[in-house]
Parts: C-alpha cells; sequence; structure tokens
C-alpha cells in the first residue's frame, strides 16, 4: 500500500473541482440534518415517536458534524450539540441542578442560551430521555418542557447552520482564492479545511469514540463509551463513516482508490458487531472487534490523507484535532 500511495503522490496533481463536489455534498448534509431536527423538536417529551426521531437527528447530525469549519464553528463547535467526551459528569449535573432549581431559562431560546453547555445537545437530550435518573416525568411537567427545549435549541442551531450554508458559506468555498474572498485568499486553504475536518473526524472515532470505552485489557470503561445509555455507540460510527465515505468520494473524484478500498472493507465489517452500546468490550471477543475498527479506521485515515490529499495540493503536518 505504501509503495502505491508514493506512486500517486509523485503523479498527482493539484484539483479543486474536488471541493465543489464536497460543498454540494456538505449542502445535502446540513439539509438532512435540519429536516431531522425540526421533526425532532416537534416530537412530544415522551414516547415512541420522540425515541425514533431522537435516532434519526442524531445519525443526521454525525453526517453534518464531519464538515466542522464554518457555520458549526460558528455554533461553537461539536461540543454545541454533542457535549463529549464529559469526563466529569458536567451533563448530570447541569440537567440535575436545572431540574432541582425549576429554572425559568428554559422558557426561551435566548435564556437556554446562557445555560452550560452541558446542557445541550444529543447527550442532554440522551440522558433525559435513557437515565432512569431522569426519565421518571409525565406530561406537561418541568423535565417535559426542558426535554422540548432541549429538542427546540437542537433544531435552531442546525436550522441556522443549514441557512449559513445555503445564503452564503457554501459561496465563500467555492468562490475560494478570490480577491474579495473574506476567509480563504486561496483555494488550497477551502481544500485544506475539508481535508483537516475529514482527517480530525477519523482520529476522534479512533481516539476518543474508540480508545475511551476500550481503556485497557485489565480495566475496560463500558461506561465511556459515546451514547451508551441509548446504544449509539457503535451507530455513531457507522453514522460517520458512512458520511465521510460519501465525501472523500465526492472530493476525491474517484482518485482516491486505497482510501475507497479500505473504507468498504470497514464498512462491511461494522455490522460483525453485536454490541451497540460497547458493553461488552471486556469480552476479549468483542474487545478484539472492536479494536480491528480502531485499525481499520486508522488506516482509512492514513490513506486518505495521501491520496485526497495529494488530489487536492494539500497536506497534514499536524494532528487534525489541534485545529491549528
Amino acid at each position: 500500500m505504501r509503495k502505491f500511495l508514493s506512486v500517486i503522490l509523485l503523479m498527482a496533481t493539484p484539483v479543486y473541482g474536488g471541493v465543489d463536489h464536497g460543498v454540494d455534498v456538505t449542502l445535502e448534509f446540513y439539509q438532512r440534518f435540519d429536516d431531522a431536527a425540526q421533526t425532532l423538536a416537534q416530537s412530544s417529551c415522551q414516547g415512541d415517536d420522540i425515541i425514533a426521531n431522537y435516532h434519526r437527528a442524531y445519525d443526521a447530525w454525525n453526517g453534518a458534524s464531519i464538515v466542522s469549519f464554518g457555520p458549526l464553528e460558528q455554533q461553537g463547535g461539536a461540543l454545541a450539540l454533542a457535549f463529549w467526551p464529559d469526563k466529569k459528569g458536567f451533563t448530570t449535573k447541569a440537567l440535575s441542578r436545572l431540574i432541582t432549581d425549576q429554572d425559568k431559562a428554559i422558557e426561551n431560546g435566548e435564556d437556554f442560551a446562557t445555560v452550560s453547555i452541558a446542557a445541550h445537545g444529543f447527550l442532554a437530550l440522551e440522558m433525559m430521555l435513557f437515565d432512569p435518573d431522569f426519565i421518571q416525568f409525565s406530561e406537561g411537567s418541568y423535565s417535559c418542557k426542558l426535554v422540548d427545549r432541549i429538542t427546540q435549541d437542537i433544531a435552531g442551531k442546525a436550522a441556522t447552520m443549514n441557512a449559513a450554508w445555503k445564503s452564503e458559506f457554501a459561496k465563500i468555498v467555492r468562490d475560494a482564492g478570490d480577491a474579495t474572498n473574506p476567509v480563504y485568499l486561496t483555494q488550497q486553504e477551502a481544500a485544506q479545511a475539508y481535508l483537516t475536518s475529514l482527517s480530525g473526524a477519523l482520529e476522534f472515532i479512533e481516539t476518543s469514540r474508540i480508545a475511551r470505552p476500550l481503556g485497557t485489557i485489565q480495566r475496560p470503561r463500558p461506561k465511556r463509551a459515546e451514547a451508551w445509555r441509548s446504544a449509539r455507540a457503535l451507530p455513531n460510527i457507522q453514522a460517520t463513516l458512512i458520511a465521510l465515505d460519501e465525501m472523500i468520494r465526492a472530493l476525491g473524484d474517484d482518485a482516491t482508490p486505497e482510501t475507497n478500498e479500505a473504507m468498504a472493507a470497514l464498512l462491511r465489517f461494522l455490522p460483525t458487531i453485536n454490541d451497540p452500546a460497547f458493553a461488552s468490550v471486556s469480552e476479549l471477543g468483542v474487545r478484539f472487534q472492536i479494536e480491528t475498527v480502531q485499525t481499520m479506521v486508522h488506516n482509512v485515515n492514513e490513506a486518505m490523507r495521501v491520496e485526497l490529499g495529494t488530489y487536492l495540493g494539500v497536506n497534514l503536518g499536524f494532528n487534525a484535532l489541534d485545529g491549528d
């Protein structure tokens, strides 16, 4: 594989057209998230509908979140919608404080914006809908109104980002390098933003979504998995990888064969894992499967950084999660 990638590196020339295709896919992702989030916000605070709509919106969020620059950055980054890792239990504390105090900040979006970020987004909603310490509430109660406010806040952010991409930011990316462009002085800067964002999403899967629950073989940490209460540790990874596969193919114009092959193998392997919450990471068989996914994700990232970076004429010489 390394020999093949080296040949690609020598032969390829920078191409910007793929970024235009990437913008098209980005617009689709943010429209899907907006649509799903609006449906979620219209759900009753209890029952099967809100659970189903929570999962649909979370899937759509995972797709949109792979494009972490621009409007998402302006919202405060991914933490504004998915406060995780939460190493000190801030979400539990923030929600408990609101409920205990019957805080009126949930009565409107402007006041809710001043509440701890840990009480916003999908992980806060998950706790309200799936955690035994929070789910015992009735229609019309403070907790029900809190669920409504969280879903409305998600929908508001989704709508804002979707509108920003459609009204302004798509054109900014497409017109990178124009003398009047307010963000990207060169086309390579916009291409670099995409490559950094995608690599960061893959690295986040490898070093957080997988590594945190794996812990060590002597001390696995299943409750450090993302969204384990709603059994979304694996579905979040899968939804993200499906979106990454679509985006890489759009940006690369089929010039990323090694990456595409590695991703296809990874997506075929994921359904063999019968533990969506990563609850059984202490079992050697399950642990081996999850470690295999971790290695495969790393390999996809390595191939993508070379193939896609070469095709777009940019490279990454730093940890994508640093945001430098």
